[in-house]
């Protein structure tokens, strides 16, 4: 039988997955992209990437919180570093996404959709978005480690 407990954690769990997940798979097609340099691929991708981060990446995130207080809750535990660090990194990804990369990836279709996909402002934003991803994505990682291992439990 599977407790309440573990459901809420293979919840939580699983939304780490998803959100992580397609946060690397995303900087390793930018990283190759990038290389690439074809503004027409560049700027399709930076489309796509707007479209995942709508629809799979934003709501892991929203129920990857919502269920990791279930867990607090359920599992009695006080808010120690690695839930506050947790927390604190959830909380910088939410207002950068909601406040810079949200509205940036729509401005950026728009410049795509009004200069063409090899306008240098167009590639030079999806550059400078796709770096703030990065550090979001090293920031995640750092939250996987600090949640499996507690470092200062």
């Amino acid at each position: 039988m599977v407790t309440l407990y573990e459901f809420y954690l293979w919840v939580h769990i699983t939304c780490a997955v998803i959100w992580v997940g397609a946060d690397f798979t995303i900087q390793v097609f930018a990283f190759r992209l990038l290389r690439e340099n074809d503004p027409a691929r560049i700027a399709g991708f930076a489309k796509d990437v707007e479209w995942m981060g709508l629809r799979a990446i934003t709501p892991s995130s929203i129920l990857l919180v919502i269920f990791g207080f279930l867990l607090v809750h359920q599992g009695h535990w006080s808010y120690d570093f690695w839930l506050i660090f947790g927390i604190a990194v959830w909380a910088l990804s939410a207002i950068v996404g909601a406040g810079f990369l949200g509205p940036e990836s729509g401005r950026i279709g728009k410049l795509i959709d009004e200069h063409g996909p090899d306008h240098p402002e167009a590639q030079a934003r999806i550059r400078r978005i796709l770096a703030f991803s990065r550090v979001e994505l090293v920031l995640l990682l750092a939250v996987i480690f600090d949640m499996t291992v507690k470092p200062f439990l």
